[in-house]
C-alpha cells in the first residue's frame, strides 16, 4: 500500500480497506513527495528491500500514483542508483517485463487523473529534465474514486490540481490526437471546473463542491488518456524544474495564450469557448487571469523570479517529444519567446 500518509489514513472510507490489508501480508509505505524524482525512487525501491509485492494500491495524489506505475512496471527490476533507472526509462527496458503488477488507484486529489492513464512522470533534479514512463498495460486494474478524500485537501492544492485538470482537458481537446468522445469528457470536465472551483475558496468542506471537481478530474483523465497531452504541459516542465512552479499552475499559466495560438485548428471550437463560458478565443486567456487572481496566485512570470535572461533556457527546455509535437500548430522558439517574454 502506497498512501500520501497524514490524515488520510484516519478517513472512514478507508477503514474497511486497511483494515483488510493489516490481516494480510502486506507493507504500508507513506511517500511525503512532490513530483517524484529518481532520487525518490531510489529510496523508494531500498525501502521496499525484497519484500515479493503481488499488487499496489496507491492512496494519494498524482505523486503517489506515478510511484505506483514504476514500481508495478519494475519489480523484478534493480535499481542500483541513478543511472540504473535512467537506463530503465530511456531503454524502456521496463516494457520488455512479463510481467505487470497490477495496481488499483484510490485518488485523493481532483486534478491528476492518473488513476486511468498508463504513464508516469519522474523528474531527473541531477540533470535538470524530466522522464515518461508509458505501457498500456499500466492502466490501473481498478480506479476507486472517493470524492470525501478531497474535503480535506488544502486550498492552494485544490486550486493547483484542479488546474492541471483543467489543462488535461482543453489540451486533449485540441490534440492531434483528438476524436469525438475525448471532446465529450473534455468539455464534461471543462464545465464542471468553471461552474465549482470558485466554491472551493468559501465551502471546501462541502462535498456537493468536492464530487463535481472529483468527477472533472476523472473526465480530463479519460480525455487525455487518450490523446496525451500538448505544448502547455511542455512549456511547464522547466517552470516547475528550474524555478519551483506548482505543476497545475505551470501547466495552466500559458492555457489561454496556447488556445490563441491553435484556435483556427480547433475542431468544434464554438463548444469549447461554450464550456468555458465565453464567447471570444482571447476571453479564454482573461479567465484564466481573473481565476488567477480570485485565488491570488500570481500571473505574471516575473513573480516567480523569472526574468527576460531566463527566457532561452527556458525555451530550449520547453520542447519535450510527445508533447510540443502533439500540438495542432507548430509553436517555434521564436513564438515561444515572443509569448513568455510577453508574460514576464
Amino acid at each position: 500500500v502506497l498512501t500520501r500518509g497524514g490524515d488520510v489514513l484516519h478517513d472512514p472510507h478507508l477503514t474497511p480497506l486497511l483494515t483488510v490489508m493489516e490481516k494480510k501480508n502486506s507493507f504500508l509505505l507513506e511517500l511525503d513527495l512532490s513530483n517524484p524524482t529518481i532520487i525518490d525512487l531510489v529510496k523508494i525501491k531500498e525501502e521496499i528491500g525484497a519484500f515479493p509485492y503481488q499488487s499496489i494500491i496507491a492512496i494519494g495524489g498524482g505523486s503517489v500514483m506515478d510511484v505506483a506505475k514504476v514500481l508495478a512496471a519494475s519489480k523484478k527490476m534493480s535499481f542500483r542508483g541513478s543511472d540504473a533507472i535512467r537506463q530503465m526509462i530511456e531503454e524502456k527496458s521496463y516494457a520488455k517485463q512479463n510481467h505487470v503488477v497490477p495496481w488499483v488507484g484510490i485518488p485523493t486529489t481532483a486534478g491528476t487523473g492518473s488513476e486511468v492513464t498508463c504513464w508516469a512522470t519522474i523528474w531527473d533534479e541531477e540533470r535538470g529534465g524530466k522522464y515518461s514512463i508509458a505501457d498500456e498495460r499500466l492502466y490501473a486494474e481498478s480506479a476507486v474514486i472517493i470524492p470525501q478524500l478531497t474535503l480535506t485537501v488544502p486550498m492552494k492544492l485544490s486550486v493547483s490540481t484542479a488546474l492541471d485538470a483543467l489543462s488535461h482537458a482543453t489540451e486533449a481537446y485540441w490534440s492531434v490526437h483528438t476524436n469525438a468522445i475525448t471532446r465529450v469528457y473534455a468539455l464534461e470536465a471543462i464545465k464542471r471546473i468553471r461552474a465549482y472551483l470558485p466554491y472551493v475558496k468559501y465551502k471546501s468542506d462541502s462535498i456537493t463542491v468536492r464530487k463535481p471537481l472529483m468527477m472533472a478530474s476523472l473526465y480530463a483523465g479519460l480525455a487525455f488518456s487518450n490523446t496525451k497531452t500538448t505544448a502547455c504541459h511542455s512549456i511547464s516542465y522547466p517552470l516547475t524544474l528550474q524555478f519551483g512552479i506548482p505543476h497545475g499552475i505551470a501547466v495552466s499559466i500559458t492555457l489561454g495564450k496556447v488556445l490563441q495560438i491553435n484556435a483556427q485548428r480547433i475542431d468544434e471550437l464554438q463548444l469549447l469557448l461554450n464550456a468555458f463560458g465565453v464567447e471570444e478565443v482571447d476571453e479564454v486567456d482573461e479567465y484564466i487571469k481573473e481565476l488567477f487572481h480570485f485565488y491570488n496566485i500570481p500571473h505574471r512570470l516575473h513573480h516567480y523570479h523569472i526574468s527576460q535572461e531566463d527566457i532561452p533556457t527556458i525555451v530550449n527546455a520547453a520542447y519535450t517529444k510527445g508533447r510540443m509535437d502533439n500540438n495542432p500548430v507548430e509553436i517555434t522558439k521564436e513564438m515561444l519567446t515572443k509569448m513568455l517574454t510577453d508574460m514576464i
